[in-house]
């Protein structure tokens, strides 16, 4: 077919001109050829087809484009090699001292635009010269999918006059020449692939993010610099096409650097998977029975049992089997919090260690840790490396699945095989925030595994629900795992991955209700047929779960006085028995500041019995990252289970600590003494009383006769005679009907002990479903008026349903409204920043510690006074998560950072306060943004 330039209507016969450039960064005063870059990006794309994506997911993208898988990695090696023509243009090549006087025109009037946007504008009007339809979704989606390669897409070109393209700047045909030659010589080098049939929005946006990929591995100052040694000649096919194919040699050697080669691992027997675990329990024996003849294809299960029951090990197994079912041997587990994330890194690491299938130390299949605080991660990124580890110093200990440098670049986590993060990690690729179409690519080649489910709230709800829907569109498997998760929110969840599966779609019929939640069970909903089979449909015998005591729940009415709770008589009748006998018991409060008193209290309290006083211990989110993690383990390790089995755990002891025991964390109390929460969350907390008692490992004191919670809650009103007036400052933490719903509940069950698991669902639906336990209908509406609220706002943040994105990616990035990117988030008012205290002297010099022994660094310690990984990993260890207030914006200069850490991303938006030390050596708290600040070495950061 004859190539023309609709701008000048004459055949294009020149050769490309090596003379125009696409890299010149980092390339010592040389600059990398824009068709050889091109060339680069096409090669990358078809190795990753072929070497790193999924066999699953191959499959999903050729089924959408109606083509072999071979014509459509060459359909998307041939897109990639296209991505980077908007640099075609004199706004973008005058940037360089280049000589463009051969190449007269296109001189742009108004606003410069990308070269991102000028190759979504000519792509459309370039294409039809290759065989695509001269409109319609194949060609916009293409030209749209490149344009937005640099993370935001944008809207397709007005056609507008006869000649389109002289609107939009494409004036010369020396210009238009070198296009057309260009386009020309990436199409012929990866064999002229006729275009699909079809292609569709979801199908588009994971292509983008392939493409992204393929655009960052060849431009790679290293691999840049290796081949402007070997360029080709001219522009000559025989030239180009002999750069291509060495491209295809080098590219594999840049997926071993970056840490890109899969991960594998095959179904086996439960046993053979755990060899630790002798005989699986009723769950994990149910799973691994039932479950394997319904994974035909992508599918969701949810996994709901009690807290201990196995379920992280269930998981492992369901990923597994739907693993292999849909051809995608990736992993992503998505956990609560950065410390339950930084736990289940160990533990997926130690299984991949057991499982997978040639793991070779000398090409690294990074097993990637996703959160901010990532790097500070010893086991992730070991501290002796220069900037992240690839591999350990010693040969005979070289660790396969190791971070690499180019995988802890920001954006890249989600590419590595197998990676585990906060769920925020996920969510983000809903969100129409940058590079959303990368996140979806990273996820679309893997099984998904969601723990917690049931720690969101509605605003999170919202985004998971898509996140559900993009990924049953996309064939990728979901497994959800909770041990308190309310049957409607169970039911949202699996109705939304049905909704945006593509086979259940297609059938244009609404989900169905999913039927009553097996508690413990699980349950399996086929993306297919939209069929969803209970463990219950399979096998109605109850499924067997570890014998449990009888959970005792008290309630204790304490004083609350000024809106302040007093523990003390409730506090010092409960502990009693653990003071004079022995014992470990935990104390929960809602917030850090009421934790911090309690910790004074008892610890003024124990002060009284002298050696034979109780450990005490303080656990929080207040302190210093490297104190927290510190304190973090000693818990674990005195009142854990190895702590028990190796004589570690402590005669007497009492924890004091807020919200952030409920999750994943191994601890066994002797009793649990708690402030009321909504009481899903207190079945948490009572997950850690007796949480292994059925190993007979821990020796309880006569007082402890079965496992107790015990409720703090405020005293009835007197005046009114009416339900508890519940503290302010715990309305801020959860919504007060839930407070009065929880508290109307148990009050009703007059101190029945709680079976577990038989009581935990009709439990957590009933405190929502109940509707006589409404105490104040004021305070109900306000918590429905609220969720309402956050959902709205999540609804706004979140990209279009998968079907209603049709033939353009403009909802991904665009809103109907002006808003800040940066204010887009994965949690409701969750903004923080990071404090680092440090301590001024009388003589007005400013140390690290308040011993006045180690100074702040005005500079580090790197080449020119650069701060290196290690200066900002001790830096950041010492900061304190703080949540952003009005005392933020009141914060004075001397509140910023030197400037030399403003060149450092990890250092420049610290927030800095000082600390006094006197000439004797104490420490007095200083004033910042309008409040008195204390670092306490005991209690953390005190306010």
């Amino acid at each position: 077919m004859p190539e023309y330039g609709p701008a000048s209507g004459e055949r294009n016969t020149s050769l490309v001109d090596l003379g125009f450039w696409a890299k010149e960064r980092g390339l010592r005063g040389q600059v990398y050829p824009l068709v050889c870059h091109s060339l680069d990006a096409a090669a990358a794309a078809l190795v990753l087809w072929r070497e790193y994506l999924s066999p699953g997911l191959r499959e999903t993208i050729a089924s959408a484009m109606e083509v072999d898988e071979e014509q459509a990695g060459r359909c998307v090696a041939f897109w990639a090699g296209m991505h980077d023509v908007g640099k075609l243009t004199r706004e973008f090549q005058e940037q360089t001292d280049v000589d463009l006087s051969a190449y007269p025109g296109e001189e742009l009037s108004g606003e410069r635009r990308s070269h991102a946007a000028a190759t979504g504008q000519w792509l459309p009007f370039a294409l039809p010269s290759v065989g695509y339809p001269d409109s319609g979704p194949v060609t916009w989606l293409v030209a749209q999918l490149l344009g937005g390669h640099h993370g935001r897409f944008g809207g397709h070109p007005d056609p507008g006059s006869r000649n389109p393209l002289l609107g939009l700047g494409f004036t010369s045909s020396s210009w238009e020449g070198q296009r057309r030659a260009l386009l020309n010589a990436v199409f012929g080098a990866v064999g002229r692939p006729e275009p699909p049939h079809m292609l569709d929005g979801p199908t588009a946006a994971v292509v983008c993010g392939l493409v992204i990929l393929a655009d960052w591995l060849v431009s790679q100052e290293d691999f840049l610099l290796g081949r402007l040694g070997a360029l080709p000649a001219d522009g000559s096919v025989p030239e180009l096409r002999a750069h291509f194919r060495e491209s295809e040699q080098q590219v594999p050697d840049l997926l071993d650097s970056a840490g890109l080669r899969p991960i594998t691992v095959s179904p086996a027997p439960f046993t053979e998977s755990f060899p630790h675990i002798d005989t699986p329990n009723g769950l994990q024996a149910s799973l691994a029975e039932h479950l394997p003849p319904l994974c035909t294809g992508p599918g969701l299960v949810l996994v709901t049992a009690p807290m201990g029951e196995g379920k992280t090990e269930a998981a492992y197994h369901v990923a597994d089997l739907l693993g292999a079912a849909t051809g995608r041997p990736g992993r992503f587990l998505a956990l609560p919090t950065t410390a339950t994330a930084d736990q289940m890194h160990s533990r997926l690491k130690a299984y991949a260690r057991h499982r997978a299938e040639h793991a070779d130390p000398e090409r690294p299949s990074t097993l990637a840790l996703l959160h901010s605080m990532a790097w500070l991660n010893p086991d992730y990124a070991p501290a002796d490396a220069p900037g992240v580890s690839t591999v350990l110093a010693d040969a005979d200990r070289r660790d396969p699945f190791a971070a690499t440098e180019w995988l802890m670049g920001r954006k890249r986590g989600l590419l590595a095989s197998w990676s585990v993060g906060t769920i925020d990690q996920a969510l983000m690729a809903v969100l129409r925030a940058k590079h959303n179409a990368l996140r979806l690519f990273g996820l679309a080649g893997k099984v998904v595994v969601v723990d917690e489910a049931h720690a969101v709230d509605p605003y999170m709800q919202v985004l998971l629900e898509q996140l559900l829907r993009w990924l049953g569109a996309l064939d990728v498997p979901v497994v959800l795992l909770s041990a308190t998760l309310h049957h409607s929110i169970a039911n949202s969840l699996v109705k939304a991955y049905l909704e945006g599966a593509r086979g259940y779609r297609w059938r244009r019929s609404e989900p169905q209700p999913v039927p009553e939640v097996s508690y413990p069970g699980w349950l399996h909903a086929d993306a297919r047929t939209g069929t969803v089979t209970r463990s219950a449909d399979v096998d109605p015998a109850p499924i067997a779960t570890t014998p449990r005591e009888p959970l005792d729940l008290r309630l204790v009415d304490i004083p609350v006085r000024d809106s302040r709770p007093d523990r003390t008589e409730a506090l010092r009748a409960e502990l009693a028995p653990l003071v004079e006998r022995g014992g470990c018991a935990a104390v929960i409060c809602t917030t850090v500041a009421e934790a911090q008193e309690v910790y004074d209290l008892l610890a003024d309290w124990f002060a009284e019995w002298g050696a034979n006083a109780p450990e005490l211990h303080l656990l929080h989110s207040r302190f210093p990252n490297r104190q927290r993690t510190e304190i973090t383990e000693a818990i674990v390790d005195r009142f854990g289970k190895d702590g028990a089995r190796e004589g570690r755990r402590p005669r007497s002891a009492v924890l004091v600590a807020t919200q952030v025991v409920e999750q994943s964390l191994d601890l066994d109390l002797d009793l649990m003494v708690t402030d009321i929460a909504p009481v899903s969350l207190l079945l948490q907390r009572a997950g850690r009383c007796w949480r292994h008692e059925h190993l007979g490992i821990i020796r309880r004191p006569p007082w402890a006769r079965r496992p107790e919670l015990v409720v703090l809650t405020p005293e009835q009103d007197a005046e009114t005679d009416g339900p508890p007036r519940f503290p302010r400052s715990w309305q801020a933490v959860y919504p007060l009907s839930l407070f009065q719903r929880t508290h109307a509940l148990l009050r009703r069950r007059d101190g029945t002990p709680v079976r577990i698991p038989d009581d935990v669902q009709r439990l957590v639906d009933g405190v929502y479903d109940d509707d006589s336990l409404a105490e104040d209908l004021e305070a109900d509406l306000d918590r429905m008026g609220e969720e309402l609220a956050k959902r709205g706002l999540a609804r706004n943040a979140v990209v279009p349903d998968p079907g209603g994105v049709g033939s353009s990616l403009l909802g991904l990035s665009e809103f109907d409204f002006d808003v800040d990117e940066h204010l887009l988030a994965t949690r409701f008012g969750a903004g923080s920043v990071r404090v680092l205290c440090h301590y001024v002297d009388p003589a007005g010099r400013r140390w690290l510690d308040p011993d006045c022994a180690v100074e702040l660094p005005e500079k580090g310690t790197g080449r020119g006074g650069r701060f290196t990984v290690a200066d900002c990993r001790d830096l950041v260890a010492r900061t304190v998560p703080v949540r952003m207030g009005l005392w933020f914006d009141r914060l004075a200069e001397d509140n910023r950072p030197p400037e030399a850490w403003r060149e450092s991303f990890h250092l420049r938006d610290l927030v800095l306060v000082p600390q006094r030390v006197t000439e004797e050596g104490a420490v007095l708290p200083t004033e910042a943004g309008g409040r008195e600040w204390l670092l306490d070495p005991r209690k953390g950061l005190v306010f």
